[in-house]
């Protein structure tokens, strides 16, 4: 028989000591399983979560690609088009007696080579009012030869004056005030016209005695970046303004081909309200008077205008610069929808440029960049009919981006600093 074993007998004490390290393992041995599992949770949750922000971002550029596509869309449709299939009808023309006004400083040659075209116009009954504003050169004797010369023209002089100088309103104000009719035709000395026409289809284009009527004026073709960029902005702010006129929205014209009643000036307070400028002598003035019910294009080869371009980049940021100071000057509603067009094209660029390089919408992407330069091609090639310059109608998408960034350099600078003269 075998002897049983010795039992070992524990104190009390140390068997509650026994349990409670037992129980205190069973407790922890769960948390040190999980922590490997929760390890590897993470690492593969991570990837999921990039993801989901990568499609966040695609869908922003998505969104931001539509909405800007159908901006672009919009404005080519309903703005652009419009001047490109415009039909003119001159019903029954209205051939009132013209006052053709021009102000000039130092502009001696100028005025020798293209106002005697502007002289030889074709029509009955019409004046030449040149205003001489303090010029230095040979202006006054020029303009005392061709008074003597042609009955039609009448000079008034503006001395040089150290304590006021003035400006061009200034000078254009003294125009209208010594002008004898009703009906003003504004034009400047370094413009020529298209021909024998220019106030007979100017004239003719007003519907009534009190519209305005916007004309154009090209800029004369020569070699070079420079001039085809300066040549393809005229057409596309003239597509802006003809556009928005036509839509019912006049909101500008430009002093080289711009009509309109003289009482309608002196109306309006001539130019008080922005008188400190020294720009807006026609765009400003457009757009405080002009109404969808009182304003008239003219698009017509025989109403133009032509205009001598800038020939160093440095005269042209100079214009450029003056031309721009006037735009926050313009009633609210104008400025959102010409603040609209350039901000929703660079958006579509960037976002068209996003999603391509993503990878996403790629086709989609190029159609409609196809289809928004197949546009802008046809509708710069059919305006060319009233505008010209239809050798830059292919060059348009490229010189687009150019006159872009320009502006904007130029809206910086005016930023910084400001311009005050008119001409020196």
């Amino acid at each position: 028989m075998r002897k049983p074993a010795d039992v070992i007998t524990l104190p009390l004490e140390t068997v509650d000591t026994i349990a409670a390290a037992t129980e205190r393992l069973r407790t922890l041995l769960p948390l040190n399983r999980n922590l490997p599992q929760r390890a590897v949770h993470n690492r593969i949750s991570d990837p999921m979560e990039i993801h989901a922000d990568r499609e966040g971002i695609l869908l922003f550029w998505q969104i931001l690609f539509v909405a800007s596509a159908a901006v672009q869309m919009a404005y080519l449709l309903l703005v652009y088009s419009r001047p490109a299939f415009y039909k003119p009808d001159f019903g029954t023309a209205l051939l009132p007696p013209v006052s053709v006004v021009i102000a000039a400083r130092n502009e001696a040659e100028n005025l020798r080579r293209h106002l005697p075209l502007i002289l030889e116009q074709d029509y009955a009954d019409f004046e030449v009012v040149v205003v001489n504003h303090a010029s230095y050169d040979d202006s006054s004797e020029l303009l005392r030869e061709l008074a003597a010369q042609y009955p039609r023209l009448r000079v008034s002089e503006i001395p040089p004056n150290e304590r006021y100088e003035g400006g061009k309103k200034f000078a254009v104000t003294i125009g209208l005030k010594a002008a004898r009719h009703e009906r003003i035709l504004l034009t400047d000395a370094d413009c020529r016209p298209s021909g024998k026409g220019w106030i007979r289809t100017m004239v003719a284009s007003a519907r009534k005695e009190e519209d305005i009527v916007l004309g154009y004026s090209p800029f004369v073709k020569s070699r070079g970046l420079l001039n085809a960029l300066i040549r393809f902005d005229g057409v596309w702010t003239a597509l802006n303004y003809f556009g928005f006129a036509l839509a019912g929205k006049p909101y500008m014209g430009v002093g080289r081909n711009l009509s309109y009643p003289r009482s309608s000036f002196f109306a309006a307070g001539g130019f008080r309200s922005h008188y400190s400028i020294p720009s807006g002598d026609d765009d400003l003035l457009v757009n405080q008077i002009a109404r969808r019910d009182n304003t008239a294009v003219c698009l017509s080869r025989e109403g133009l205008m032509e205009t001598l371009p800038e020939k160093t980049w440095k005269a042209y940021w100079r214009q450029k610069r003056r031309h721009l100071t006037t735009g926050f000057r313009y009633r609210p509603h104008h400025r959102v929808l010409l603040v609209l067009q350039p901000v929703s094209l660079i958006l579509f660029f960037v976002a068209s440029a996003a999603l391509l390089v993503s990878g996403v919408w790629v086709y989609a992407v190029l159609g409609v960049l196809l289809l928004r330069v197949s546009l802008q091609i046809a509708i710069f090639s059919r305006s060319s009919r009233w505008l010209g310059q239809k050798d830059l109608a292919f060059l348009a998408p490229v010189l687009e981006i150019f006159a872009l960034l320009f502006t904007a350099c130029v809206h910086f600078a005016n930023a910084a600093t400001k311009q005050t003269k008119w001409k020196t």
